[in-house]
């Protein structure tokens, strides 16, 4: 009888351990997205400051620099950060669809990044048209793999809304992109830039668009309830 018992008690833990590396609770991974816009917008307020010296103070201005230099460091550092710790804190959970899901954000922010800060450094100096074509299709770096990363968050969430969504931007960039339209951008304080509109778009995606997709886990799991409750089997346990 013992011995039934106990066996009853390794399969109770075995489908506890099944569970929790398989259910579909994506509310522990919410704050990562929500993070990662919040990073995008701390560095567009840095970007502005940066135009708003440069408009009022000059190109020269050390300020400049120091802006422009933290605008891609303020991301990169931040996704490193953001990273090292919802890794700790979802290796705790042992959930291996939000680690899964956490791995590919992580290889394609940090890694895009890698890329760019090498791709402006290798650009060489100058204001002629292909220089300034090598410029615009940095942006290229940056969105090419996020759009990949959001279909690939649509395909381990079994979210359609996310890859209907997605499949509707990479349609709206690429026509964006093809038109070379541009807008003013950082006009606070003087004239500002021109810069794309898919590029603008870029911001408006990397801000609203993860914290959007943050809640959006977040208040899925509460309405939804894509979690199962595996305390209920140690109580019975």
């Amino acid at each position: 009888m013992d011995k039934n018992i106990e066996l009853a008690l390794d399969d109770i833990s075995l489908i506890k351990t099944v569970i929790e590396r398989t259910q579909q609770d994506f509310s522990k991974i919410a704050p990562f997205f929500i993070g990662v816009g919040m990073i995008n917008g701390i560095a567009a307020i840095v970007e502005q400051l940066m135009y708003f010296c440069r408009n009022t103070i000059g190109y020269g201005s050390s300020l400049v620099r120091i802006f422009g230099v933290g605008y891609y460091l303020i991301k990169f550092i931040g996704y490193i950060i953001l990273f090292l710790y919802f890794s700790r804190k979802l290796k705790i959970t042992n959930n291996e669809i939000s680690n899964g899901m956490l791995k590919i954000w992580g290889i394609f922010l940090i890694g895009s990044y890698v890329f760019i800060i090498l791709y402006m450094n290798l650009i060489p100096t100058g204001n002629n048209d292909q220089i300034v074509t090598l410029w615009r299709c940095k942006e290229l770096l940056e969105i090419l793999p996020i759009i990949f990363a959001l279909f690939m968050t649509g395909i381990l969430t079994q979210r359609k809304l996310i890859t209907i969504c997605t499949a509707c931007y990479s349609v709206l960039y690429l026509i964006l992109f093809m038109s070379m339209k541009e807008m003013p951008f950082g006009t606070i304080g003087g004239k500002g830039t021109l810069i794309s509109v898919s590029s603008f778009s870029i911001r408006v995606v990397m801000i609203f668009g993860m914290v959007a997709l943050g809640l959006f886990f977040r208040i899925g799991a509460k309405n939804h309830g894509n979690k199962y409750n595996t305390r209920s089997f140690s109580n019975e346990a």
